[in-house]
């Protein structure tokens, strides 16, 4: 893949960050193909398509509505590309992890999370591993059972 192509991908996990910031649900989802398959470790099934890589994406900012993602790097080979990412916000409204649902806690949630992004012909996310730390943010949740 040429160099353009690369910098391409790192114009794209930009853009996540740029529109995750600005609420923008839609606008994180545009970025994906409507196929695109998301996975993480603590999800029930990976997400399939882009309609619920944009419900995911809603219900974060509806559990931490000031939330905001600080893009910490790219890196980007062929296809491919990771990002390392910090997200952060108060968690004030439900917030949905692997099999449970924690109501609002008023507390200030900040974790890492490292997206790794395979990308299609047309420049769209087709797969993506995300990764998180669930168990750091149940501490920050004042939970330490899972």
């Amino acid at each position: 893949m040429s160099a353009s192509g690369t910098t391409d991908h790192r114009d794209v996990i930009e853009q996540w960050t740029k529109s995750f910031n600005a609420h923008d649900a839609v606008g994180v989802a545009a970025l994906y193909a409507e196929d695109a398959r998301v996975v993480h470790p603590s999800y029930r099934e990976p997400l399939q398509g882009r309609k619920p890589v944009q419900d995911d994406t809603r219900a974060y900012m509806i559990a931490m509505p000031d939330a905001s993602s600080e893009l910490i790097r790219v890196v980007a080979d062929g296809d491919c590309a990771a990002a390392e990412v910090t997200i952060a916000g108060v968690h004030a409204g439900p917030l949905v992890l692997a099999t449970r649902t924690f109501p609002p806690t008023g507390r200030r949630l900040r974790f890492p999370m490292v997206l790794f992004c395979r990308f299609g012909p047309g420049g769209q996310v087709v797969e993506e591993h995300r990764y998180f730390d669930t168990a750091g943010i149940l501490r920050q949740l004042g939970h330490t059972e899972h």
